[in-house]
């Protein structure tokens, strides 16, 4: 299926701040590359001589009719971000690009998916889902554990219950939403009601191998019943804080963000990340506090949209070896990285434009700070993208949209503390930059104000 976007939505992305219909466009151009990744496993699988071949198809075939009977059920397996990084993984696998780490781009996985399109969508049906190191998937359902010599477990729904059989044992996998029962961990909602406004609901993915790149190796655990309901309730105080004040940010992250994943980071420290591969999905690490979630989501957010319409058009220049000086990394970024950090942190400097008003003494002045901090790294992010001379004709007027925000807020005055020590940091991380890589890119060294972006 071919997908576009109409000038409008598309000015509204650059923009930062993305139109009804551009997140819808968004979420169907992610529910078709996930469908074609799914068809072009089928199709390598085959081409390849795979063992498992005949099962992918079948999986796939299982998954389609299942789109048809329940759409809702197998859309929300289509686009759930785990099932676009095993697609991709599988796929380079099959390809020979990739080893198969960590273990489960099994062909056959795409039963797992119609399983898990069954379950969701309480429909009858059996399913032979792969063994992948002692665990079977069903990808925004759960997975369950299997002994790893069983190869592979039998799942039947007669439209009421669900039962797993591996040899001669079976157990049950819960169609009510419990969580957890012996030997399954099923993915759990966080739910955030606003009095009066839409509320969001996001699952919670910390059991799928592939619920994020590395995630078998990242070393995060299964949270705790009590981590999860402090995280509820954190996500409850973040959301009233968005949609009471920053209500374009609340609408377009209920139609973007549907996936939260925890990440290991060493104590004392916050890490947070979005992978193009998974498309929804937010992984940081916890605790965190109401206004730092919500910085977080928005952040993240634009990274993601940012990699949805660069999966729908060509917005990077080709061949291009150049790196940048991104005032928010310790090294020099490619092209691509200084597009993405630049509008991510636009949304950044949204938020605070109107948060640092709603904050009392102290916070006020911080919030101040990180306006200012962030509209000067969007600023010198920008600097460097306008000045490239190969960009093709959507990437310039991406870039426009953007400086066309940026040029609005520069014009808003920050109190005089607040922009001393917003330069301060920069100066500092300046230096060290320039320290560890060498000379700044030659139009910081020439350009003090924003050039115009060449064709």
């Amino acid at each position: 299926m071919n997908h576009s976007f109409s000038g409008a939505d598309f000015d509204s992305l650059a923009s930062g701040m993305a139109s009804s219909g551009a997140i819808e466009s968004l979420g169907a151009i992610q529910h078709s590359r996930n469908l074609l990744l799914l068809r072009s496993v089928v199709d390598a699988a085959r081409r390849t001589g795979h063992p498992e071949a005949e099962a992918a198809r079948h999986g796939f075939e299982q998954l389609m009719e299942l789109k048809r009977r329940v759409p809702g059920a197998a859309a929300a397996v289509i686009t759930h971000p785990s099932t676009g990084g095993w697609g991709l993984h599988a796929l380079r696998v099959l390809q020979g690009g990739a080893p198969d780490e960590p273990a489960g781009a099994r062909p056959a996985q795409l039963a797992g998916m119609a399983a898990a399109a069954a379950v969701r969508g309480r429909c009858a049906g059996t399913f032979t889902v792969p063994v992948s190191r002692g665990v079977v998937t069903l990808p925004s359902v759960g997975v369950l554990t299997a002994p790893e010599d069983a190869g592979t477990v039998r799942i039947v729904h007669d439209g009421r219950e669900v039962v797993a059989t591996a040899g001669r044992t079976s157990s049950p996998i819960p169609a009510d939403g419990t969580p957890d029962a012996p030997g399954w961990r099923g993915l759990r909602t966080l739910r955030a009601p606003s009095a009066g406004r839409a509320e969001i609901e996001l699952l919670l993915d910390d059991v799928d191998p592939f619920r994020f790149p590395d995630a078998s190796s990242d070393g995060a655990e299964r949270l705790s019943e009590a981590a999860v309901a402090e995280l509820e309730r954190t996500l409850g105080e973040t959301w009233e804080l968005l949609t009471r004040h920053h209500g374009s940010s609340a609408r377009e992250l209920s139609g973007t963000v549907s996936t939260l994943t925890p990440l290991r980071s060493p104590i004392g420290t916050f890490r947070s990340a979005t992978s193009r591969e998974h498309y929804g999905c937010v992984a940081l690490s916890l605790p965190v506090d109401p206004t730092q979630l919500a910085v977080t989501l928005v952040h993240e957010a634009q990274h993601g949209k940012l990699a949805a319409v660069m999966d729908a058009v060509k917005l990077l220049p080709g061949d291009d070896d150049r790196r940048y000086y991104a005032p928010w990394r310790p090294d020099p970024r490619p092209f691509s990285g200084l597009l993405h950090g630049t509008y991510a942190f636009l949304g950044v400097v949204r938020f605070w434009r109107r948060q640092r008003w709603l904050e009392r003494g102290e916070r006020a002045m911080a919030a101040h700070l990180e306006y200012a901090h962030w509209r000067e790294a969007v600023r010198l992010g920008l600097v460097q993208l306008c000045s490239h001379d190969r960009l093709p004709a959507l990437t310039v007027r991406f870039v426009q949209g953007m400086r066309h925000v940026l040029d609005q807020w520069r014009a808003e005055p920050v109190p005089g503390p607040a922009a001393a020590l917003a330069a301060r940091r920069f100066d500092a991380h300046r230096e060290r930059w320039i320290a560890a890589n060498g000379p700044l890119p030659g139009c910081l060294r020439t350009v003090r104000d924003l050039p115009d972006p060449v064709a």
